[in-house]
This record gives C-alpha cells, sequence and structure tokens, in this order.
C-alpha cells in the first residue's frame, strides 16, 4: 500500500506539470518554482528520516564517473545527429513561437540555457534516479519504473512541439536514456554519475537551442 502511495506522488506530479506546462498561460520561472516544489521541496519532507547517500558525490565511485563522461559525449553526438537527420519534418518556427509565448526569447537564453545545465538537471536526478528509486529494492524497478515517469514527464515539455511519430519516437530515447541513467548509478552509488551523462545530454539540447534561436 505504501509503494502503491509513493507511485501516485510522482503520476499526480506529472499530471500536475502537465496541466501547468501546457494549460496555464504562466512564465518560464513560475513554472520552474512549482518543479522545484514538486521535485524538490515535497520529496525532501519525505525523504527526511529516510536515507539519502545518494547525495553523497564524495562516495562516488570514480570508475562509474569516466563511465558516465564517455556515455555522455556519445550521448550528445546522438542528440546532434538526430537533429540533423530530423530537422526537415521537425516544425522549428512553431518550436520557436512556443518557447517565445513562455519567455524563453535570444536574450534569456543563454542564462535559462545555463540553468538548464547545471540547475534543472540537478533537480530532475534528484527527483527520478535519487528520490523515486529509494521506494524500491528490486534493481530492475529502479532502473524501469522512475525512467518511464522520467520519459513521461517530458510530455509536459514538448507536447505540442513534435509530432504524434516524432513524440513517441523521443520519449522512447528518453526512457531508454533514462534507465542507462540508473544502471551507472547502481554502480556509482550516488546520483552524480547520472548528473554528469544528463549534463551531457542537455549540453546537446543546448547547442540545438542555439542553432534554432542565432543561426536558423
Amino acid at each position: 500500500m505504501k509503494k502503491l502511495t509513493y507511485l501516485l506522488y510522482p503520476i499526480t506530479g506529472l499530471l500536475l506539470l502537465l496541466w501547468i506546462e501546457q494549460g496555464l498561460t504562466i512564465s518560464y520561472p513560475v513554472k520552474t518554482i512549482a518543479k522545484l516544489v514538486l521535485f524538490v521541496g515535497i520529496p525532501l519532507i519525505v525523504l527526511h528520516k529516510k536515507d539519502v547517500s545518494f547525495l553523497q558525490f564524495k562516495k562516488t565511485d570514480h570508475q562509474s564517473q569516466r563511465v558516465a563522461i564517455l556515455l555522455g559525449l556519445v550521448i550528445l553526438s546522438m542528440i546532434m545527429l538526430s537533429f540533423y537527420l530530423l530537422e526537415s519534418v521537425i516544425d522549428i518556427d512553431l518550436i520557436l513561437l512556443n518557447l517565445t509565448n513562455n519567455g524563453v526569447t535570444p536574450t534569456v537564453f543563454p542564462f535559462i540555457a545555463l540553468y538548464i545545465l547545471l540547475g534543472n538537471s540537478l533537480l530532475e536526478e534528484f527527483f527520478f534516479r535519487g528520490f523515486l528509486t529509494q521506494f524500491f529494492t528490486r534493481s530492475w524497478c529502479r532502473i524501469f519504473i522512475p525512467s518511464f515517469f522520467f520519459a513521461i514527464y517530458h510530455i509536459s515539455i514538448f507536447l505540442t512541439w513534435f509530432s504524434l511519430p516524432l513524440l513517441l519516437l523521443a520519449i522512447t530515447g528518453l526512457w531508454i536514456g533514462g534507465m542507462l541513467f540508473q544502471i551507472v548509478n547502481e554502480k556509482s552509488g550516488t546520483i552524480l554519475s547520472s548528473w554528469i551523462m544528463h549534463m551531457f545530454a542537455d549540453a546537446g539540447i543546448i547547442l540545438v537551442g542555439i542553432y534554432i534561436f542565432y543561426i536558423y
């Protein structure tokens, strides 16, 4: 029963984020605050009596860090290659319009990019690879279930960006990526390794964003 309760929280939180992201006309900073409350504030209250060793970065296995950097470079390259191959079927004008409506303009993009790279990536790793994994004793559950929520969560961000086939492709890629993040974490013992990989992935997306805002 308790495990079911912990599964209902991310489902409820993700639905709320979907409503905030797609149903309300509010600025990017306000959406960020909402995410901080749902992904960090409430989980910290829940975790106050639980083990948070996943945050003890100094204990991270060094080999796992090296693997994370290597895999991160591969993920970054795959993101760039995927965009290059799929650019002709991506509605970049629609994405630009959506971003602009949310207050993301060429002027503020560098600051948002920096937050996404260093702050948002850690926030998501804390929730999906840290908080959620605490409630599963079997490794396959820690790998499979939080990664599913991680993929579904991103629907709230780019629901209107892609056609259905591209949306499903993106979700599948995120699910596989999330599982890969957690597999590396299973060895490292903390979320540092997945955070490194996540930053490389976000760096790839930021490079795409640079192209969209300043070159396209």
